[in-house]
């Protein structure tokens, strides 16, 4: 590892009496293009564990706003995937039935929507009477590439309960998989790479920190 930044870990993780908890995390965060609400949000909260390292206190923070939900294929009749074009939902729907079939559900059926406008208030009325269907559910699939507020705006705009985030081998920031994963909706999974063999995997509030802090 290069000394310098070596020693830029080393002080997020241990900052200084001379360099306060937001001094050190406000950049970090702007880096990522978290909205601002947001990033006072997470400053705040943070303040809370002034006494840890940067990374422990980060880490807490997340910990307390994820929500975990992963997809339980055994059980799933149908699901119904929504997301704004480019967002990676027929990668999801492909790598969602090769898992069903790999643990014998060949049964499950997999609806991939087409690509919407999330300001299109009919589309929300739709995606909002198949979310209450008993026979299926409504998982939104949003990308790490994208803008943090659009993904905010998407994910509050379509009420979504259970989201799954793609792209995060190709993000270079990582904004939005911050903001979609700790507004309240349930993170299912995330996609690190696009080929259908590849798995849907989960996300931990350390491996967030990790990223946010690189």
């Amino acid at each position: 590892m290069p000394a310098l930044v070596q020693q830029t870990a080393q002080l997020l993780a241990f900052p200084g009496r001379g360099i306060s908890l937001r001094g050190a995390l406000t950049p970090a965060l702007k880096h990522h293009r978290l909205p601002e609400q947001l990033i006072e949000a997470y400053v705040r909260e943070a303040s809370a564990f002034e006494g840890c390292g940067i990374d422990e206190a980060l880490t807490r923070v997340l910990a307390a706003r994820m929500q975990f939900a992963s997809l339980d294929l055994s059980n799933a009749k149908r699901i119904f995937l929504i997301g704004p074009s480019g967002a990676g939902r027929s990668s999801v729907a492909a790598k969602i039935v090769q898992s069903a079939a790999r643990a014998g559900h060949n049964q499950l059926v997999v609806i991939d929507s087409q690509g919407f406008n999330p300001r299109n208030l009919k589309a929300r009325a739709a995606f909002g009477c198949m979310d209450g269907r008993r026979d299926s559910e409504v998982i939104g699939v949003v990308s790490a590439m994208a803008d943090a507020e659009d993904v905010s705006e998407t994910i509050a705009a379509f009420r979504l309960k259970r989201i799954i985030v793609t792209g995060l081998d190709m993000a270079r920031r990582f904004g939005a998989l911050a903001a979609a994963v700790t507004q309240g909706a349930r993170l299912a999974h995330v996609s690190r790479a696009p080929e259908a063999d590849a798995p849907l995997e989960t996300l931990s509030p350390r491996e967030l920190t990790e990223l946010l802090l690189s």
